[in-house]
């Protein structure tokens, strides 16, 4: 099936969001908490999800839209078509006035990514990706990073959990010996667009753990179109679920840097 028709639906809804964005980024606006107090959440935030998913079911009426604002985050994806819509990925940033947030929109069909674009509004960078098409950066063609093939030569990057309630997961992480063995590690608070990094090869690597399904949707698809490899932390299949663990690469460091996540090594 050719999805450019709902690529190019999230590419403009997604662009249309961004502009909500850069109008009000460093602005006045309402802001609250949902999990915990470092748990942001803006009124932008809610504004650009209505923007798009309305936008979604104008085109799609059938299709299920899931955003992190709506109150449907026990959905998963079924049979058909499902959309995961983070409107503003990277809202502590956006609070404390740090350009670097995106709007991530992807679109599953029976669980499998199979659409997806992210969108940076102040770099004016659309990123999107198709199964089977490939991964774009504003119309050309990108691919993961191809010359290094060791984690010592890598530049990873990682998040922390907003709620504090999971930071017992970093324990899970032995974060020394992915630092001593890396080239070099950050964490930028965006996930969805530190995966776009990953497939255009600004970056090497990425983990996470935990996030959301719409934190990556978009994303893992992107790093996998473009010659990379995505999966749980433990290495299996990346399932769409609540409070997942990912891990994404340009593939010749995936084995490498999996191993050095765990604590189970002899080092």
């Amino acid at each position: 099936m050719n999805y450019a028709n709902h690529v190019n639906t999230a590419a403009g809804l997604a662009r249309a969001a961004g502009e909500l964005i850069k109008s009000h980024f460093r602005g006045d606006f309402k802001k609250g908490c949902k999990s915990c107090p470092s748990d942001h959440v803006t009124e932008i935030d809610c504004e650009a999800e209505a923007l798009i998913t309305n936008g979604l079911l104008a085109k799609f009426p059938d299709h299920i839209v899931i955003g992190e604002e709506d109150g449907q985050a026990n959905e998963h994806a079924q049979d058909g078509f499902t959309w995961y819509v983070d409107p503003l990925d990277g809202t502590t940033n956006f609070v404390y006035g740090i350009p670097f947030c995106s709007v991530s929109i992807g679109l599953s069909y029976s669980g499998r990514m199979v659409a997806g674009v992210v969108y940076d509004p102040f770099h004016d960078e659309c990123f999107s990706a198709s199964k089977g098409g490939g991964a774009f950066l504003n119309g050309s063609s990108i691919r993961v990073d191809p010359s290094r093939s060791r984690l010592s030569d890598a530049l990873l990057v990682t998040g922390y959990p907003a709620d504090k309630e999971f930071s017992k997961r970093l324990l899970k992480i032995d974060y020394y010996n992915v630092i001593h063995r890396c080239s070099n590690l950050r964490a930028l608070g965006s996930a969805a667009l530190e995966l776009a990094y990953v497939a255009c090869g600004r970056l090497t690597g990425f983990w996470e753990n935990p996030l959301m399904p719409w934190d990556v949707a978009a994303g893992s698809l992107l790093v996998e179109e473009a010659g990379g490899m995505v999966t749980g932390i433990d290495g299996n299949h990346l399932k769409l679920k609540k409070h997942l663990s990912i891990v994404a690469s340009n593939t010749l460091i995936h084995g490498e840097l999996i191993q050095a996540l765990t604590r189970e090594h002899t080092n």
